[in-house]
């Protein structure tokens, strides 16, 4: 099959943006709770901070700079983060943490439980269970944009 070129050009780096309805009270969230730091921050209109999760950027921003605004938590996306540590542990230690997380669900290639940060946005944490899933992050990962 023929190699077909994108319209958008080679894609550097993908970045997920969540709106939040108090920037300093998310920030602090995803500093304190899931002991991340900005790989970057800044003002660009609006505030934001941005965090490497995998290979990707998760873009913090407040509510107002959203342009098309949905309430926080309603909107349909979830953040898919694939971890190499078995998920029940990691969401023992969220929920000490004081993080909504849903119940650990197994299917046939995946380990994984839902969570949600301070304004209802999704996050899916997953560990592949099987060696295809396994071998199918490994492929992802490695493969070009």
């Amino acid at each position: 099959m023929g190699e077909l070129e994108s319209p958008l050009g080679k894609i550097e780096l993908a970045a997920t943006t969540l709106y939040v309805s108090d920037f300093d009270a998310a920030l602090a969230w995803y500093e304190e709770v899931l002991g991340l730091e900005p790989a970057m921050s800044g003002e660009d209109g609006d505030r934001y901070a941005a965090f490497m999760m995998g290979g990707g950027l998760l873009v913090l921003e407040p509510l107002a700079a959203a342009v098309e605004v949905g309430a926080p938590g309603e909107e349909s996306t979830t953040v898919n983060l694939i971890v190499d540590r078995d998920p029940s542990v990691v969401r023992e230690d969220l929920l000490a943490r004081g993080v909504a997380c849903g119940e650990i669900l197994n299917s046939p290639n995946y380990t994984s439980f839902l969570m949600r940060d301070i304004d209802g946005n999704r996050f899916y944490i997953s560990r592949p269970a099987s060696p295809q899933a396994r071998q199918d992050v490994v492929t992802a990962a490695s493969s070009p944009a």
